[in-house]
């Protein structure tokens, strides 16, 4: 690869002591260490260009300056979970020296530059834009099975996103405000990539220090959500968040300063041991997006213009009690729920902040559903409810909010489970029925069948058609085609 493949420039290597004076930590002598120190680093393949030169000038800054002798820095992809290189500083005088260090490690220090240069492809069928992607549970999982050891240390960062992105586990995604209950953590690893059952030592006693780039939040919010589940996931397995910001140079302070940092992130989080349901639930900066649901409405009283159209579909209830809302929009669609929030027909939204008192959740079609074939359900996932419980469906469709009640037979949670013996913790909504639409109506279906025809002129073909039929006298061609059409008009009429 020549230097005209690069699409950004990098520092020749020669002048890079020169160059990265006042780039890392504070302390520019290298010291000897009695333990041993593995650093380990993982970056993202994603990184955007603007910010490649930053990354290769402190990672190869922190080599030549900072590593103190007998110690070791390991690269890898940490999205693939690849090797990039591996250095390995002995404990000789002569490699306090950044000269020495620059030509011992030259070529190293060129691996690096060369993945941070190559167009890394992403998944062509990927659902995600994967900027600074990282897959942080897979490389926390690696870096714990692999690089721990009792004659080392260590002292691991990652400089990519905080936000999980994996094209093979969508459900999993925390863009767009998503972010994992607690339940995730207390699961089995084969129930959530996020579950840590059996994994309580994995990453015992070790630092870890997160670097991204630019605003990936949705607020304030969803950073401080996303902040302390990260925490908690890695208190669970012994470690230890020790950095999370997006300021590069406060991350490799920090890892200069050894186990010398703030424990106070640690202290404030605890994990909700009652918290079991695995979902993904979502933060917004959306003012105003659940009020067509939340607000007091009476509810339309006239069926809609159209049965195709973009559709919300909600439901609400009082009580300490959780129900799950299920929907798609056609018979072998993706079905939207709280373990699968996103799909190309729409998302689910669960608001995480409701009080006992205030329970809502929805699910919008981003594309337009036929309002005969979509599906709906209602699930009386946890709790209990002696006399079993009510609440409220609203349905926005054609610009109207309607409004009705629902109720189900259980007084207790099944967990999700269905089956033929399940059918009291289940209740069905019925869509059209809702939009004041009866399915099995004759007067329905027969204006929308022909609009244009009044009530006499009904009467009329109606008669006229089981005259035909039983007569069986067609008289010309005109008459045979109008007669057909009439005919199947009758038998429809039947049918309904």
């Amino acid at each position: 690869m020549t230097s005209n493949d690069y699409s950004f420039k990098f520092v020749h290597i020669p002048l890079v002591i020169f160059i990265l004076f006042g780039v890392g930590c504070e302390s520019k002598n290298p010291v000897v260490v009695n333990d041993r120190v593995h650093y380990v680093i993982g970056v993202s393949p994603f990184l955007d260009d603007s910010v490649k030169d930053t990354v290769y000038q402190h990672i190869v800054g922190f080599l030549l300056e900072d590593m103190p002798l007998n110690s070791s820095l390991s690269l890898y992809d940490a999205y693939h979970i690849k090797t990039i290189t591996q250095i390995d500083i002995p404990n000789v005088g002569a490699f306090r020296s950044s000269k020495t260090r620059a030509n011992q490690f030259k070529d190293p220090i060129q691996k690096l530059k060369k993945f941070l240069a190559m167009k890394h492809e992403e998944p062509t069928d990927s659902p995600f834009d994967l900027d600074q992607a990282v897959r942080f549970p897979q490389f926390m999982d690696f870096v714990g099975e692999n690089l721990t050891g009792p004659e080392h240390s260590i002292i691991l960062s990652v400089l990519g996103g905080p936000l999980y992105l994996d094209d093979r586990e969508p459900d999993f995604s925390m863009v767009n405000g998503y972010f994992p209950s607690d339940g995730h953590l207390l699961a089995t690893r084969d129930k959530s990539v996020y579950g840590l059952q059996s994994r309580a030592d994995a990453l015992q006693d070790i630092n870890v220090h997160l670097c991204y780039f630019g605003n990936p939040w949705v607020s304030e919010i969803h950073q401080e959500k996303i902040g302390r589940f990260w925490t908690l996931f890695l208190k669970q397995q012994g470690g230890r968040l020790a950095t999370f910001c997006g300021d590069i140079p406060t991350m490799f302070n920090a890892i200069c300063a050894g186990t010398n940092v703030s424990d106070t992130r640690n202290r404030r989080h605890e994990i909700d041991s009652e918290q079991t349901k695995i979902e993904m639930l979502r933060i917004t900066r959306k003012v105003g997006l659940a009020d067509w649901l939340m607000s007091d409405v009476s509810g339309a009283t006239r069926p809609p213009a159209i049965t195709k159209g973009l559709m919300k579909i909600g439901i609400r209830w009082k009580g300490d009690i959780d129900l799950d809302l299920y929907a798609r929009p056609v018979n072998g669609a993706e079905m939207l729920f709280f373990k699968h929030t996103q799909s190309p027909e729409g998302y689910y939204y669960k608001d995480h902040r409701s009080s006992p008192d205030r329970e809502y959740e929805f699910i919008e079609f981003s594309q337009p559903v036929d309002i005969h074939q979509a599906e709906a359900m209602i699930n009386l996932y946890e709790g209990d409810m002696p006399g079993g419980p009510e609440g409220e469906i609203r349905i926005e469709f054609d610009g109207r909010i309607y409004v009705d009640r629902f109720s189900l037979d259980a007084d207790r949670g099944n967990q999700g489970r269905a089956g033929s013996s399940q059918k009291e913790f289940w209740t069905r909504i019925d869509i059209p029925k809702i939009l004041k639409l009866e399915e099995n109506s004759s007067i329905n279906f027969l204006t929308m069948k022909i609009k244009s025809l009044s009530l006499i002129r009904l009467i009329e073909a109606v008669m006229e058609t089981y005259y035909l039929i039983q007569q069986r006298q067609y008289r010309g061609h005109y008459l045979n085609l109008k007669s057909g059409r009439l005919r199947q008009f009758a038998i429809d009429i039947e049918e309904s």
